[in-house]
């Protein structure tokens, strides 16, 4: 009799730890399809703040932040990085730099090496070191 209760209860278990399982998996017909238009779209919708006004644009799917800078913000770059943008600009003389951050986070690469994603919130402003 405890022979049966034994082999009954790893059974149960056993049957638990697949449905477990099974659960943790799912189909590719099951996962969540995007429906929004915004990524179904060529383009990405993309806020920039210069010196505290905000403004939005539509930006083509891969573009990089600098090139998107240089043909829609005239901005002036060097060596990938962008010096000015709007009434802002660096002053290497005085050790005041152009930085940018996205959606809140400071940027460690240039602004070349930067792809815009849909939604993001980019802020340029100066900052001195």
């Amino acid at each position: 009799m405890k022979k049966i209760v034994k082999n009954l209860q790893v059974i149960v278990a056993l049957v638990f730890a697949l449905v477990m399982l099974s659960a943790c998996f799912t189909s590719k017909s099951e996962l969540p399809r995007n429906t929004s238009n915004a990524h179904s779209n060529k383009e990405n919708t993309v806020t920039v703040i210069i010196e505290g006004k905000s403004k939005r644009y539509q930006v083509k799917k891969g573009t990089t932040l600098l090139s998107f800078a240089i043909s829609q913000l005239n901005a002036k770059e060097h060596e990938g990085f962008i010096t000015s943008v709007g009434n802002l600009r660096q002053n290497t003389k005085e050790s005041i730099y152009l930085m940018f951050d996205i959606n809140g986070k400071r940027s460690v690469i240039g602004a070349g090496g930067v792809k815009i994603i849909n939604g993001e919130k980019i802020r340029f402003y100066l900052e001195k070191y």
